[in-house]
Order: structure tokens, then C-alpha cells, then sequence
């Protein structure tokens, strides 16, 4: 029997922490084979040059193109996607697969999202249903829902939400976040481990015109100065003003020994750093989804992570110094580290690559019948 052809598309460091159990089960598959395309800001230097990462990986990474533009105000933003569209469809001319995986909610998966509807590709959804209201991001992620046609959200919440955007339920498996896969491999629960550092990773809220990254930034290094913490920071991703925030960054830390600033950790280092990480601090979507499956606190700021189901090991705060050191004291506190040991965790449990793969094969036995979305208006 010929093999399903699923097309990859990777544009961030934080793809390849979900993407690798997926592609791992697909080598194992005798139904199925993988394309993989690389782009973003895996070619950039400035964001620590993952292609590397996904090289260690040993895929086979099948065509990679450059899509950031060296701007990154609105005009360089959207050139940034004219360059992945151009990209994207001499791929789609050039390569023969069946389906693409699309992942999560960023804005340039838009482009690839389009190509395919335009060359009638099958559009499988990894991470639909979440609720982001304080980025972008929201917007795009439920684009990209009704484009599709199966749905594998990481928790009932989710694929209730998509139901409730009239989507059919027969589309829709909870496969739970293939990061746990990765994950259950590097978590230690060793006792008496020193835990001695902080991962701060802070992202623009890009809903709002006015927001001050550099402002909120300075706020959080202010509280996190005044303890001993060392703190690793990791860059924030391609959005608007991103690189004078990069540049920010190395110039303000440049006064505290005690503070590194690493562009991007890759997910084998940044699991086995959160081994021996007191928290985590910032707005990262890891902090809400993998973060708590190491029973360690997340100090979520801000409104970017608004929305998301959330486990009891999430701290939410405004960017205030006085909130900020509270929810520290609280992370720190004996009290809370107890609860989080006993905590129930929703997220799966590191099995979801075979489930998908399993569901696609059943789904793809009727091709007239998954092509056809009856949506209820």
C-alpha cells in the first residue's frame, strides 16, 4: 500500500519540542512517511540558529527556505509572510505528499494553511480550541480550526471549545501534548536536587498597540535582582520589535553576573535545566502546558496566556513589582511546592503520537467524507 505523505512545517524553536515524538512514530509506521520543511527563525542567528537542534534530531529535513525579514515592525511582519508564501508554494508545486500537519497558532502558518486549501491538501490541527485573548495568536489558532479537517486539541476543554465553533465531533480526538512524551524522558525525581536557577522568558502581548516590553521587562529583572537566584533568559519570539528587545536584553543584563542571556536553550537542555529550576517566569505557553508536568510553580504575567486551562501550579500576576515579589514568595513557599507534588495534571500522558497517527489512518478510509465539512451555521 502506497504511504500517507504528512508535510512538516517548522518556523520556531518551541515546534520541534511537539513535532519530534510525532515524527519518531512516523518512522516507526509502515503507513505513513514525513516531509519536512524548515524556515523562520531556525535560519536566523539572532534566535540561536535551531536548524542545529533539529539536525542533532537526525530528521531528514527535506527543503528549508528564509522567511523573516530583517524589519520586524508591521511592514516587516508582512513581508515576513509574503516570503513564506512564495516559499510555501513552490514547495506545494514541487513535492508530492498527501496532508499537512499544521501546529498551534502562529501567524505564519496562515500562508501554508491557504497554499494547501488551494492545492486541496488535508489540513490536520495540533493544539486547536486554546484560548489566548491577550495575543494575536487567538485569531490565527481558530483560522486555522476552520480550515481543517481533523482536530487534536490537548484536553476535553479544547475539543469542547471546538465543537462549539460547529466543528464535527467525529474530527476530533484529545490527544493530550506530545510534549509529555519528551518530557517523561528528562524529568528527574531524585530528591534532595539543588534547585538554584530561574527561566525567564517574556513575550510582547501583541493585542496591544502600546504595550511596553521594555518597561515590564526591567520590572520583572528589578524584583528578580534582588534575590540569588541565576536567572536564564531566553529570547522572546519573532513578533513585533523583537530584535530591539534582543538588544534590550543584552544590554541591561550586562550589569548582573548573576544573569545569562541564552537565544534559545532547545528543549533536550531547557527540560533537564527544569530539573534543577526553582520556577519559571514570564508569559510562555510552556510554562502553562509542560512546565507543570515537573511539578515545579509558573509565574504567568500579563494577559497573553489568558484563556488557557491551567493547572494549580500557575501563579498569575499584573506586571507590578509588588505583585511580581509576592508571587515569588508564594513559588518559594514550602505550602505551595507541597501542593503542586499531589497535583492532577490534564494535559496526557506522553501517548499521543500513536493515538494520532492511529485516527488519521481511520479518518483517511473515507476521503469523500473528511474533504466534505458540514459546518452548522
Amino acid at each position: 500500500m502506497t504511504k500517507h505523505k504528512l508535510a512538516f512545517f517548522t518556523s520556531t524553536r518551541s515546534d520541534m519540542t511537539i513535532l519530534e515524538p510525532l515524527l519518531n512514530e512516523i518512522k516507526k509506521n509502515k503507513n505513513f512517511e514525513y516531509l519536512l520543511f524548515v524556515h523562520g527563525t531556525h535560519l536566523e542567528q539572532n534566535y540561536g540558529s535551531t536548524i542545529q537542534d533539529i539536525k542533532m534530531l537526525k530528521f531528514r529535513i527535506t527543503s528549508k527556505f528564509f522567511s523573516v525579514n530583517k524589519l520586524d515592525n508591521e511592514f516587516g511582519l508582512v513581508k515576513s509572510l509574503e516570503m513564506t508564501q512564495k516559499g510555501v508554494n513552490n514547495i506545494f508545486n514541487k513535492y508530492k505528499f498527501d496532508s499537512v500537519v499544521i501546529l498551534g497558532d502562529r501567524i505564519e502558518r496562515l500562508p501554508i494553511v491557504s497554499a494547501a486549501l488551494a492545492y486541496r491538501k488535508f489540513i490536520f490541527h495540533i493544539h486547536g480550541g486554546e484560548i489566548t485573548t491577550g495575543a494575536l495568536d487567538d485569531q490565527v489558532r481558530h483560522v486555522i480550526t476552520k480550515a481543517s479537517h481533523l482536530h487534536f486539541p490537548i484536553c476535553e476543554t479544547y475539543k469542547n471549545n471546538i465543537i462549539n465553533m460547529s466543528e464535527e465531533k467525529f474530527r476530533i480526538l484529545v490527544s493530550g501534548s506530545l510534549a509529555i512524551e519528551n518530557i517523561k524522558k528528562f524529568i528527574n525525581r531524585k530528591k534532595n536536587v539543588k534547585k538554584n536557577k530561574v527561566i525567564l522568558t517574556y513575550h510582547p502581548e501583541t493585542l496591544i498597540n502600546k504595550f511596553d516590553w521594555e518597561k515590564n521587562f526591567k520590572q520583572i529583572c528589578d524584583v528578580l535582582k534582588m534575590y540569588t537566584f541565576q536567572v536564564i533568559i531566553t529570547s522572546p519570539g519573532y513578533e513585533k520589535g523583537t530584535n530591539r528587545n534582543i538588544l534590550f536584553i543584552k544590554k541591561y543584563i550586562k550589569k548582573f553576573k548573576n544573569f545569562k542571556f541564552i537565544p534559545s536553550l532547545g528543549f533536550r537542555k531547557y527540560f533537564k535545566m527544569l530539573n534543577n529550576t526553582k520556577f519559571v517566569i514570564g508569559n510562555s505557553s510552556s510554562g502553562i502546558i509542560e512546565v507543570p508536568y515537573f511539578r515545579i510553580p509558573t509565574i504567568n504575567i500579563g494577559t497573553r496566556q489568558e484563556g488557557r486551562y491551567q493547572h494549580l501550579s500557575i501563579i498569575n500576576t499584573e506586571c507590578t513589582k509588588a505583585d511580581i515579589d509576592k508571587s515569588i514568595k508564594v513559588a518559594l513557599s514550602k505550602k505551595f511546592y507541597n501542593k503542586l507534588l499531589k497535583m492532577k495534571l490534564y494535559f496526557g500522558d506522553g501517548t499521543g503520537s500513536r493515538k494520532i497517527l492511529n485516527f488519521i489512518y481511520k479518518r483517511m478510509q473515507d476521503q469523500n467524507k473528511l474533504i466534505n465539512k458540514k459546518n452548522k451555521l
